[in-house]
């Protein structure tokens, strides 16, 4: 169960900070004008890859690790831990995302089994002045095999295959300006190794697919990576005129078939209007300077994780007060006490030594778990919070040895009183707050031997 709860918790974290990425990218995509597509380009990439960074779930689970005779041992008690009741919602919810995510990628395989039947009918291209201009488009673009084949069951230009690429061309009549174009677009698109982003897109739609952000992800990776292939090539070319690749565009019609392992010229209305506005808007391709790229792609991520951070925390603490609360209220009456006592305004006498364990347990939480090996003569502080004449603080704590003799209590921090209660094996007591202060809860061993308790302090 802790898994479910694991995988469905990382999941959602995930998925809010690849959320407000996309969203920050796109706000700066409406500030900055006129926007670098290479950018963009960059920053979208950026967003996809955390999609998958769990640094905020992590950070939030490594407030769960505590010290245990000065070695870290992990607990196992993560920030997607919850109360029994709520064990069949989150094993509804996990068996959900799992019925999406193989619905997904049975929808893929089911798209790329579709494309193979359509790529049966490829044939190998033999019209030489078709070869020739692909022979001396691929040696400028620097790229190694790429098979060239004709298709009459493609409208429109595509590149297919991701271990094994191949331009495939409709049966048509086309110009040697017409095959240059096609040419250089789809062989940027594998210089640019945009079939690999585009799966990685659909893998990460798998996993998020209950994220509608996703899906406008993808398309946006698509259009920002058919316009940095539009600029790279139509700009400044000596063969065509962007006016004339823009018409060329205009002059295609949709495939059949696109899906990630797919680049086409041509993938939908809307996207080409966007494609030919953008072109003629841009007189030069300017890449941004690595500086400049770099500044902007940890500005992304900073300002991604502070949030998801905060939102993870916020969900982790009041998670704890949850569990503990019902810890509490679950566990059963006091017993095994031997004769124990209420002593009010104890004053330290120095008999001890105090430990400060605040900065240890998650700050500002209305429930502290008190799991925590004392050493001897030592008296252990919890969370400092400031309550008020009238709050109390109930405390219930376990020794693991029912015949030691230990301490239960509140300290004021400003005046340093303290009121405890002494006994052996389960103490409970609800401690009443007669006077307003900084108050902590604590745990003392008057012992010679380590003794190692649990419990909770609820702050009330």
């Amino acid at each position: 169960m802790v898994w479910i709860r694991l995988w469905l918790s990382c999941a959602a974290f995930l998925s809010a900070a690849g959320g407000i990425s996309y969203g920050l990218v796109k706000l700066s995509e409406r500030l900055w004008k006129p926007a670098n597509p290479v950018l963009l380009l960059t920053l979208q990439k950026l967003v996809l890859v955390l999609y998958w960074v769990p640094v905020s779930f992590a950070w939030i689970c490594l407030k769960r690790i505590s010290y245990e005779n000065k070695i870290l041992s992990y607990k196992g008690e993560f920030v997607c831990s919850t109360v029994p009741s709520m064990t069949d919602a989150f094993y509804l919810l996990g068996s959900l995302w799992l019925a999406g995510f193989v619905l997904s990628i049975v929808r893929f395989a089911v798209r790329q089994h579709r494309l193979s039947v359509l790529m049966r009918g490829n044939v190998p291209v033999e019209q030489p002045r078709y070869l020739a201009v692909f022979e001396e488009c691929r040696r400028q673009a620097g790229i190694g095999a790429v098979v060239l084949c004709q298709n009459d069951r493609f409208s429109s230009p595509i590149t297919a295959g991701f271990f094994r690429q191949q331009v495939i061309l409709p049966f048509a009549a086309y110009t040697d300006a017409e095959l240059r174009m096609i040419y250089e677009h789809e062989l940027t698109h594998i210089q640019h190794r945009d079939l690999f982003w585009r799966l990685f897109a659909l893998a990460t739609s798998w996993v998020h697919w209950f994220n509608p952000v996703i899906y406008l992800q993808q398309g946006e990776l698509d259009c920002l990576q058919e316009m940095v292939c539009d600029l790279s090539i139509a700009v400044k070319n000596e063969y065509y005129t962007k006016k004339e690749y823009a018409a060329f565009l205009v002059k295609l019609t949709e495939p059949e078939i696109v899906n990630a392992c797919t680049t086409a010229l041509i993938r939908n209305k809307s996207q080409t209007i966007r494609r030919i506005q953008i072109m003629a808007k841009t007189k030069e391709l300017r890449k941004p300077k690595k500086f400049v790229a770099g500044i902007s792609c940890a500005a992304l991520a900073v300002l991604t994780l502070i949030p998801a951070t905060a939102v993870s925390a916020k969900a982790a603490k009041l998670q704890e007060d949850w569990i503990r609360a019902e810890e509490v209220d679950t566990i059963a009456e006091p017993q095994d006490f031997s004769d124990p006592s209420v002593e009010e305004h104890r004053f330290d006498d120095g008999s001890v030594e105090e430990i400060d364990g605040s900065q240890e347990v998650l700050p500002y939480s209305s429930t502290v778990n008190l799991e925590k090996i004392i050493d001897a003569n030592t008296r252990y502080l919890y969370q400092y919070q400031r309550m008020s004449a009238g709050d109390s603080i109930s405390i219930l704590a376990s020794c693991d040895d029912d015949s030691v003799t230990y301490r239960i209590g509140i300290k004021n921090k400003e005046t340093g009183d303290m009121t405890s209660m002494t006994g052996t094996g389960i103490l409970n007591h609800e401690f009443k707050i007669s006077e307003s202060g900084t108050y902590t809860a604590f745990v003392e061993n008057n012992n010679n031997l380590p003794i190692k308790v649990t419990g909770a302090a609820v702050y009330k």
